[in-house]
Protein backbone atom coordinates (compact mmCIF):
# COMPACT_ATOMS: atom_id res chain seq x y z
CA UNK A 1 0.00 0.00 0.00
CA UNK A 2 2.01 3.21 -0.84
CA UNK A 3 0.48 5.25 1.71
CA UNK A 4 2.07 3.25 4.37
CA UNK A 5 5.36 2.41 2.38
CA UNK A 6 7.02 3.71 -0.65
CA UNK A 7 9.10 1.18 -0.94
CA UNK A 8 9.20 -0.73 -4.32
CA UNK A 9 10.00 -4.08 -3.33
CA UNK A 10 10.43 -5.05 -6.31
CA UNK A 11 13.05 -3.37 -7.62
CA UNK A 12 14.60 -2.09 -4.29
CA UNK A 13 14.05 -4.94 -1.89
CA UNK A 14 17.63 -6.34 -1.58
CA UNK A 15 17.30 -9.95 -0.11
CA UNK A 16 19.11 -12.93 -0.17
CA UNK A 17 16.94 -15.45 -2.00
CA UNK A 18 18.37 -18.67 -1.45
CA UNK A 19 17.57 -21.73 -3.72
CA UNK A 20 15.89 -19.88 -6.79
CA UNK A 21 20.36 -18.30 -6.99
CA UNK A 22 21.08 -22.42 -7.92
CA UNK A 23 20.12 -22.72 -11.36
CA UNK A 24 22.89 -19.86 -11.69
CA UNK A 25 25.57 -22.02 -10.18
CA UNK A 26 24.15 -25.01 -11.87
CA UNK A 27 24.51 -23.20 -15.02
CA UNK A 28 28.33 -22.52 -14.67
CA UNK A 29 28.81 -26.21 -14.12
CA UNK A 30 27.13 -27.20 -17.44
CA UNK A 31 29.24 -24.16 -19.43
CA UNK A 32 32.27 -25.98 -17.39
CA UNK A 33 31.75 -28.90 -19.19
CA UNK A 34 29.83 -30.76 -16.01
CA UNK A 35 27.01 -33.31 -17.46
CA UNK A 36 23.41 -33.24 -15.60
CA UNK A 37 24.30 -36.70 -15.47
CA UNK A 38 27.47 -36.70 -13.72
CA UNK A 39 27.39 -38.35 -10.01
CA UNK A 40 28.23 -36.19 -6.81
CA UNK A 41 27.85 -38.03 -3.59
CA UNK A 42 24.45 -36.64 -1.25
CA UNK A 43 26.04 -37.20 2.01
CA UNK A 44 27.50 -34.80 5.42
CA UNK A 45 30.78 -32.93 3.64
CA UNK A 46 33.79 -30.45 4.10
CA UNK A 47 35.00 -28.34 1.83
CA UNK A 48 38.35 -26.77 1.67
CA UNK A 49 38.96 -22.93 0.40
CA UNK A 50 41.49 -20.57 0.37
CA UNK A 51 43.57 -23.40 1.27
CA UNK A 52 43.00 -24.07 5.04
CA UNK A 53 39.34 -22.58 5.22
CA UNK A 54 36.56 -24.75 6.07
CA UNK A 55 32.95 -25.03 5.03
CA UNK A 56 30.23 -27.57 5.96
CA UNK A 57 26.91 -26.98 4.16
CA UNK A 58 23.87 -28.92 5.26
CA UNK A 59 20.91 -29.97 3.24
CA UNK A 60 17.37 -28.84 4.26
CA UNK A 61 16.09 -31.08 6.91
CA UNK A 62 19.51 -32.92 7.74
CA UNK A 63 18.51 -35.20 5.18
CA UNK A 64 20.95 -37.21 3.03
CA UNK A 65 20.47 -40.18 0.58
CA UNK A 66 23.97 -41.14 1.50
CA UNK A 67 24.78 -42.37 -1.81
CA UNK A 68 25.69 -40.45 -5.08
CA UNK A 69 23.27 -38.59 -7.49
CA UNK A 70 23.36 -37.16 -10.36
CA UNK A 71 23.94 -32.82 -10.82
CA UNK A 72 20.65 -33.16 -12.08
CA UNK A 73 19.06 -34.82 -9.01
CA UNK A 74 21.10 -32.25 -7.38
CA UNK A 75 18.92 -29.16 -8.43
CA UNK A 76 15.58 -30.82 -8.44
CA UNK A 77 15.50 -32.34 -4.90
CA UNK A 78 17.70 -28.46 -3.86
CA UNK A 79 20.39 -30.14 -2.32
CA UNK A 80 23.13 -28.57 -1.09
CA UNK A 81 25.79 -30.64 -0.72
CA UNK A 82 25.85 -31.18 -4.36
CA UNK A 83 25.20 -27.78 -5.51
CA UNK A 84 28.09 -26.33 -3.66
CA UNK A 85 30.38 -29.55 -4.52
CA UNK A 86 29.14 -28.54 -8.67
CA UNK A 87 30.22 -25.05 -7.68
CA UNK A 88 33.84 -26.10 -6.61
CA UNK A 89 34.11 -28.17 -9.40
CA UNK A 90 33.13 -25.48 -11.84
CA UNK A 91 35.70 -23.08 -9.77
CA UNK A 92 34.19 -20.43 -7.68
CA UNK A 93 35.48 -17.62 -9.49
CA UNK A 94 33.95 -19.04 -12.55
CA UNK A 95 30.46 -19.65 -10.90
CA UNK A 96 31.47 -15.92 -9.50
CA UNK A 97 31.77 -14.21 -13.45
CA UNK A 98 29.12 -15.49 -14.85
CA UNK A 99 26.38 -14.66 -11.29
CA UNK A 100 27.64 -11.24 -12.96
CA UNK A 101 26.54 -11.29 -16.59
CA UNK A 102 23.14 -12.66 -15.64
CA UNK A 103 22.54 -9.41 -13.89
CA UNK A 104 23.24 -9.69 -10.44
CA UNK A 105 25.84 -8.30 -7.84
CA UNK A 106 29.36 -10.09 -8.23
CA UNK A 107 29.12 -12.36 -5.25
CA UNK A 108 32.73 -13.14 -3.00
CA UNK A 109 34.04 -16.75 -4.25
CA UNK A 110 33.28 -18.51 -1.61
CA UNK A 111 31.59 -21.87 -1.49
CA UNK A 112 28.67 -20.11 0.46
CA UNK A 113 27.82 -18.27 -2.66
CA UNK A 114 26.13 -21.32 -4.23
CA UNK A 115 23.45 -21.72 -1.66
CA UNK A 116 22.15 -18.14 -2.85
CA UNK A 117 23.58 -16.07 0.38
CA UNK A 118 24.49 -12.78 -2.06
CA UNK A 119 21.69 -10.27 -2.04
CA UNK A 120 19.17 -9.77 -4.97
CA UNK A 121 15.74 -7.79 -6.05
CA UNK A 122 13.00 -9.76 -7.69
CA UNK A 123 13.45 -8.03 -10.61
CA UNK A 124 17.27 -8.61 -10.49
CA UNK A 125 15.87 -12.51 -10.50
CA UNK A 126 13.05 -12.17 -12.71
CA UNK A 127 15.68 -10.49 -15.73
CA UNK A 128 18.31 -13.13 -14.88
CA UNK A 129 15.57 -16.13 -15.49
CA UNK A 130 14.74 -14.95 -18.42
CA UNK A 131 18.37 -16.12 -20.12
CA UNK A 132 16.97 -19.80 -19.40
CA UNK A 133 13.33 -18.97 -20.74
CA UNK A 134 14.77 -17.47 -23.93
CA UNK A 135 17.48 -19.88 -25.16
CA UNK A 136 20.34 -18.02 -23.18
CA UNK A 137 20.06 -14.59 -24.20
CA UNK A 138 18.59 -12.22 -20.79
CA UNK A 139 16.37 -9.57 -21.20
CA UNK A 140 17.08 -6.45 -20.00
CA UNK A 141 13.69 -5.10 -18.35
CA UNK A 142 12.32 -1.82 -19.57
CA UNK A 143 9.28 0.03 -17.76
CA UNK A 144 7.68 1.38 -20.83
CA UNK A 145 8.08 0.33 -23.69
CA UNK A 146 5.99 3.08 -25.66
CA UNK A 147 3.52 5.85 -25.17
CA UNK A 148 0.99 7.23 -27.83
CA UNK A 149 -1.60 10.37 -26.84
CA UNK A 150 -5.51 10.21 -27.78
CA UNK A 151 -4.84 10.25 -31.33
CA UNK A 152 -2.35 7.65 -31.63
CA UNK A 153 0.56 9.33 -32.73
CA UNK A 154 3.89 8.23 -30.53
CA UNK A 155 5.02 10.39 -27.39
CA UNK A 156 7.97 8.53 -27.12
CA UNK A 157 10.39 6.26 -28.90
CA UNK A 158 9.58 2.73 -29.04
CA UNK A 159 11.78 1.38 -27.01
CA UNK A 160 12.96 -2.78 -27.26
CA UNK A 161 14.00 -4.48 -24.23
CA UNK A 162 18.00 -4.91 -25.01
CA UNK A 163 18.93 -7.99 -24.74
CA UNK A 164 22.59 -10.30 -24.24
CA UNK A 165 23.84 -13.66 -24.60
CA UNK A 166 24.74 -15.09 -21.47
CA UNK A 167 25.15 -18.96 -21.90
CA UNK A 168 24.66 -20.87 -24.80
CA UNK A 169 21.03 -22.45 -26.21
CA UNK A 170 21.74 -25.68 -24.70
CA UNK A 171 22.80 -24.95 -21.48
CA UNK A 172 19.73 -23.20 -21.15
CA UNK A 173 17.92 -25.98 -22.62
CA UNK A 174 19.47 -28.31 -19.72
CA UNK A 175 18.36 -25.79 -16.80
CA UNK A 176 15.07 -25.73 -17.99
CA UNK A 177 14.11 -29.81 -18.18
CA UNK A 178 16.44 -30.04 -14.48
CA UNK A 179 13.75 -27.13 -14.04
CA UNK A 180 10.80 -28.60 -15.37
CA UNK A 181 11.51 -31.71 -13.24
CA UNK A 182 11.59 -29.35 -10.08
CA UNK A 183 7.53 -28.81 -10.77
CA UNK A 184 7.18 -32.56 -11.69
CA UNK A 185 8.83 -33.94 -8.87
CA UNK A 186 10.55 -31.48 -6.72
CA UNK A 187 10.32 -28.82 -4.85
CA UNK A 188 7.99 -27.46 -6.05
CA UNK A 189 5.29 -30.33 -7.28
CA UNK A 190 2.63 -28.44 -6.00
CA UNK A 191 1.96 -26.92 -9.11
CA UNK A 192 2.30 -29.56 -11.00
CA UNK A 193 -0.69 -29.99 -13.51
CA UNK A 194 -1.82 -26.42 -12.38
CA UNK A 195 -1.23 -24.61 -15.95
CA UNK A 196 -3.25 -27.32 -18.35
CA UNK A 197 -1.28 -27.93 -21.81
CA UNK A 198 1.48 -25.61 -20.89
CA UNK A 199 5.33 -25.89 -20.41
CA UNK A 200 6.39 -24.90 -16.81
CA UNK A 201 9.59 -24.48 -15.13
CA UNK A 202 10.62 -23.09 -11.99
CA UNK A 203 12.41 -22.87 -8.69
CA UNK A 204 11.54 -22.50 -5.03
CA UNK A 205 13.64 -20.63 -2.38
CA UNK A 206 14.05 -19.92 1.37
CA UNK A 207 15.69 -17.83 3.19
CA UNK A 208 14.03 -15.47 6.07
CA UNK A 209 11.88 -15.30 2.99
CA UNK A 210 10.26 -17.33 0.56
CA UNK A 211 10.78 -17.05 -3.30
CA UNK A 212 9.70 -18.31 -6.28
CA UNK A 213 10.75 -18.01 -9.75
CA UNK A 214 9.05 -19.87 -12.66
CA UNK A 215 8.21 -19.28 -16.15
CA UNK A 216 6.43 -20.28 -19.32
CA UNK A 217 8.19 -20.34 -23.01
CA UNK A 218 6.98 -16.22 -23.01
CA UNK A 219 6.64 -15.31 -19.37
CA UNK A 220 8.40 -15.39 -16.26
CA UNK A 221 7.61 -14.11 -13.01
CA UNK A 222 8.94 -14.22 -9.56
CA UNK A 223 7.42 -13.97 -6.41
CA UNK A 224 8.84 -12.85 -2.84
CA UNK A 225 6.96 -13.21 0.49
CA UNK A 226 8.32 -11.79 3.35
CA UNK A 227 8.66 -9.01 5.92
CA UNK A 228 10.52 -5.74 5.47
CA UNK A 229 12.12 -5.83 8.92
CA UNK A 230 13.85 -8.96 7.87
CA UNK A 231 12.22 -10.64 9.99
CA UNK A 232 12.34 -14.82 9.99
CA UNK A 233 9.59 -15.66 7.49
CA UNK A 234 9.30 -19.47 8.88
CA UNK A 235 7.64 -20.48 5.90
CA UNK A 236 9.42 -22.06 2.95
CA UNK A 237 9.35 -20.82 -0.57
CA UNK A 238 6.88 -23.69 -1.88
CA UNK A 239 4.37 -22.77 1.35
CA UNK A 240 4.72 -18.90 0.52
CA UNK A 241 5.63 -17.41 -2.75
CA UNK A 242 4.89 -20.82 -4.76
CA UNK A 243 0.75 -20.13 -4.53
CA UNK A 244 1.21 -16.84 -5.22
CA UNK A 245 2.76 -17.51 -8.24
CA UNK A 246 0.51 -20.44 -9.41
CA UNK A 247 -2.56 -18.37 -9.08
CA UNK A 248 -0.69 -15.33 -10.83
CA UNK A 249 0.32 -17.33 -13.63
CA UNK A 250 -3.29 -19.08 -13.97
CA UNK A 251 -5.29 -15.52 -14.09
CA UNK A 252 -2.87 -14.47 -16.64
CA UNK A 253 -2.89 -17.08 -18.88
CA UNK A 254 -6.66 -17.10 -18.98
CA UNK A 255 -6.37 -13.19 -20.15
CA UNK A 256 -3.30 -14.09 -22.32
CA UNK A 257 -2.74 -17.13 -23.23
CA UNK A 258 -0.01 -16.20 -26.04
CA UNK A 259 1.89 -15.86 -23.10
CA UNK A 260 1.91 -19.69 -22.74
CA UNK A 261 3.42 -22.21 -24.93
CA UNK A 262 3.18 -26.23 -25.01
CA UNK A 263 6.59 -26.34 -25.20
CA UNK A 264 10.07 -24.88 -24.74
CA UNK A 265 12.43 -24.22 -27.73
CA UNK A 266 14.99 -27.02 -27.98
CA UNK A 267 18.05 -26.70 -29.61
CA UNK A 268 19.29 -29.07 -32.62
CA UNK A 269 22.30 -30.20 -30.22
CA UNK A 270 19.71 -31.49 -27.61
CA UNK A 271 19.46 -35.20 -27.13
CA UNK A 272 17.13 -37.06 -24.78
CA UNK A 273 18.88 -39.85 -23.03
CA UNK A 274 17.40 -42.81 -20.94
CA UNK A 275 19.74 -42.86 -18.14
CA UNK A 276 19.94 -45.07 -15.02
CA UNK A 277 19.87 -42.95 -11.95
CA UNK A 278 22.16 -45.09 -9.99
CA UNK A 279 24.80 -44.91 -12.26
CA UNK A 280 24.82 -42.20 -14.65
CA UNK A 281 24.83 -44.51 -17.27
CA UNK A 282 22.94 -45.14 -20.46
CA UNK A 283 20.18 -47.50 -18.84
CA UNK A 284 20.62 -51.46 -19.68
CA UNK A 285 17.24 -53.78 -20.01
CA UNK A 286 17.65 -54.62 -16.90
CA UNK A 287 17.83 -51.43 -15.04
CA UNK A 288 15.11 -51.01 -12.03
CA UNK A 289 14.66 -47.39 -12.78
CA UNK A 290 15.40 -44.98 -15.41
CA UNK A 291 15.26 -41.48 -16.51
CA UNK A 292 14.63 -39.78 -19.66
CA UNK A 293 16.90 -36.50 -19.66
CA UNK A 294 18.02 -33.86 -21.95
CA UNK A 295 21.48 -33.27 -22.44
CA UNK A 296 24.46 -32.21 -25.68
CA UNK A 297 25.54 -35.25 -27.26
CA UNK A 298 28.88 -34.00 -25.89
CA UNK A 299 27.82 -34.41 -22.30
CA UNK A 300 25.80 -37.78 -23.00
CA UNK A 301 27.34 -41.08 -21.45
CA UNK A 302 28.51 -43.10 -23.89
CA UNK A 303 28.73 -46.54 -21.79
CA UNK A 304 25.59 -48.48 -21.45
CA UNK A 305 25.07 -49.17 -17.31
CA UNK A 306 26.47 -52.95 -16.35
CA UNK A 307 26.09 -52.63 -12.39
CA UNK A 308 22.17 -54.05 -12.66
CA UNK A 309 23.07 -56.16 -15.77
CA UNK A 310 22.96 -60.12 -13.98
CA UNK A 311 25.08 -63.47 -14.85
CA UNK A 312 24.06 -64.84 -17.84
CA UNK A 313 22.50 -68.18 -16.62
CA UNK A 314 20.79 -66.05 -13.83
CA UNK A 315 19.06 -63.86 -16.62
CA UNK A 316 17.53 -67.14 -18.66
CA UNK A 317 17.11 -69.40 -15.58
CA UNK A 318 17.69 -68.22 -12.65
CA UNK A 319 16.80 -71.68 -10.29
CA UNK A 320 18.52 -73.71 -12.61
CA UNK A 321 22.17 -75.56 -11.63
CA UNK A 322 24.72 -74.87 -14.10
CA UNK A 323 25.01 -78.87 -14.25
CA UNK A 324 21.83 -78.44 -16.37
CA UNK A 325 22.78 -75.81 -18.49
CA UNK A 326 23.05 -76.72 -21.93
CA UNK A 327 25.33 -74.84 -25.26
CA UNK A 328 22.95 -74.65 -27.83
CA UNK A 329 25.18 -71.95 -29.88
CA UNK A 330 28.50 -70.58 -29.88
CA UNK A 331 28.90 -67.38 -31.83
CA UNK A 332 31.30 -66.86 -34.79
CA UNK A 333 33.91 -64.97 -32.38
CA UNK A 334 33.28 -67.46 -29.62
CA UNK A 335 32.54 -64.84 -27.06
CA UNK A 336 28.91 -65.49 -26.58
CA UNK A 337 26.64 -68.69 -26.00
CA UNK A 338 23.11 -69.50 -26.23
CA UNK A 339 21.61 -71.83 -23.42
CA UNK A 340 18.68 -73.61 -22.43
CA UNK A 341 18.34 -75.81 -19.53
CA UNK A 342 18.47 -79.37 -19.94
CA UNK A 343 14.90 -81.43 -19.84
CA UNK A 344 15.11 -85.00 -20.27
CA UNK A 345 11.78 -86.37 -22.07
CA UNK A 346 10.73 -90.62 -21.95
CA UNK A 347 13.09 -90.50 -25.53
CA UNK A 348 16.06 -89.09 -23.78
CA UNK A 349 15.77 -86.18 -25.89
CA UNK A 350 16.87 -82.35 -24.43
CA UNK A 351 13.92 -80.22 -24.79
CA UNK A 352 13.06 -76.63 -24.39
CA UNK A 353 11.96 -73.46 -25.51
CA UNK A 354 14.99 -73.68 -28.06
CA UNK A 355 16.04 -76.98 -29.66
CA UNK A 356 19.00 -76.75 -32.32
CA UNK A 357 19.63 -80.33 -34.65
CA UNK A 358 22.63 -81.97 -33.84
CA UNK A 359 23.84 -80.21 -30.86
CA UNK A 360 24.56 -82.60 -27.81
CA UNK A 361 24.51 -81.40 -24.31
CA UNK A 362 27.55 -80.05 -22.40
CA UNK A 363 27.83 -79.78 -19.13
CA UNK A 364 29.33 -76.64 -17.51
CA UNK A 365 32.36 -76.98 -15.59
CA UNK A 366 33.13 -73.77 -14.51
CA UNK A 367 31.63 -69.51 -15.50
CA UNK A 368 33.01 -66.36 -14.85
CA UNK A 369 32.28 -62.86 -14.96
CA UNK A 370 34.48 -60.17 -15.74
CA UNK A 371 34.37 -56.02 -17.28
CA UNK A 372 36.28 -55.96 -20.96
CA UNK A 373 36.96 -53.55 -23.04
CA UNK A 374 35.21 -53.75 -26.74
CA UNK A 375 36.41 -53.06 -30.17
CA UNK A 376 35.26 -49.59 -29.46
CA UNK A 377 36.68 -48.96 -26.43
CA UNK A 378 33.28 -49.02 -24.06
CA UNK A 379 33.54 -51.51 -21.54
CA UNK A 380 31.24 -54.56 -21.89
CA UNK A 381 29.98 -57.11 -19.40
CA UNK A 382 31.23 -60.60 -20.95
CA UNK A 383 30.25 -64.22 -19.16
CA UNK A 384 32.90 -67.05 -20.02
CA UNK A 385 31.66 -70.29 -19.94
CA UNK A 386 34.61 -72.96 -20.14
CA UNK A 387 33.41 -76.01 -20.72
CA UNK A 388 34.85 -79.78 -20.58
CA UNK A 389 33.97 -82.62 -23.02
CA UNK A 390 34.82 -86.05 -22.50
CA UNK A 391 33.02 -87.56 -25.78
CA UNK A 392 34.73 -88.99 -28.27
CA UNK A 393 32.60 -87.42 -30.95
CA UNK A 394 34.80 -85.67 -33.54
Amino acid sequence: HYGESQLNRATDARRQPGSVYKPFVYAAALEGGISPVTLFADAPREFTYDVRSKYRPANYGNSYAMRDVMLRTGLIKSLNVVTVDAAMRAGLPRVAALVERFGLAKPEPYPSLALGTSEATPLEIASAYTAFANGGTRARPVAVSHATDAGGLSLIAESAAPAETIIRPATAYMITDMLTGVINEGTARAARGMLKGTAVAGKTGTSRDGWFAGYTPHLVCVVWVGFDDNEQLGLTGAESALPVWSEFMKGTLELRPELGGAAFMRPSSITTVEIDPETGLRASPTCPHREHIAVTSALAPGTECYTHQQPLEMVAYNDVPLEEIVVLEESADHDAVTVVPRTQSSTGESTGAVRVPALRAVPVAAKSTRVEASTNGRPRLTNEIKIEDDSSEP
